[in-house]
């Protein structure tokens, strides 16, 4: 018949509507997108990741930098190794330019860490693909020039 009640007289009562949402135009799951922890602060847990995009940007930029510190290092020793006699590298320059490289190639994740470590105060749900992306170039990077520099350091030190 409809929404509205018979009394028993054939006067039909109009059936107001619920003042808040029915259980039938609730949704039974919370939104995927959104994501709320009760009792830990889940104000600040409501709503979208932001800074996938950047993230994966800042993520290719550390490789593209551990490539460049890597050129860096190799046209250091090339120079040093098979320069002219008048234009090649001493120990010490080699050591400098193994330096730098390492400089470029550790201190840019380090940087990165500390400024995403910053926005993720600001924002707890922006994207952490930067930060797995600096740790990951780190563990890459920190090896790698430790036994670079540390070698032409033994070199140098010991005066071939």
């Amino acid at each position: 018949m409809g929404d509205e009640p018979n009394t028993g007289d054939g006067m039909r009562l109009p059936v107001e509507p619920p003042s808040g949402p029915s259980p039938a135009t609730r949704p039974a799951v919370p939104d995927a997108g959104s994501v709320s922890v009760a009792g830990t602060g889940a104000a600040d847990q409501d709503g979208p990741v932001t800074g996938r995009a950047s993230g994966v940007g800042i993520t290719l930029l550390l490789f593209g930098l551990l490539v460049v510190s890597w050129l860096v290092q190799l046209s250091f020793a090339l120079q040093g190794e098979f320069g002219p006699s008048e234009d090649r590298l001493s120990g010490g320059g080699m050591l400098g330019g193994f330096v730098l490289g390492a400089a470029i190639a550790i201190g840019s994740p380090i940087v990165v860490l500390i400024l995403q470590a910053r926005v993720h105060k600001r924002t707890p749900r922006h994207s952490i693909i930067a930060v797995i992306g600096a740790v990951v170039v780190l563990i890459i990077a920190v090896p790698i020039n430790a036994i670079v520099v540390g070698l032409q350091a033994v070199s140098v030190i010991g005066g071939e």
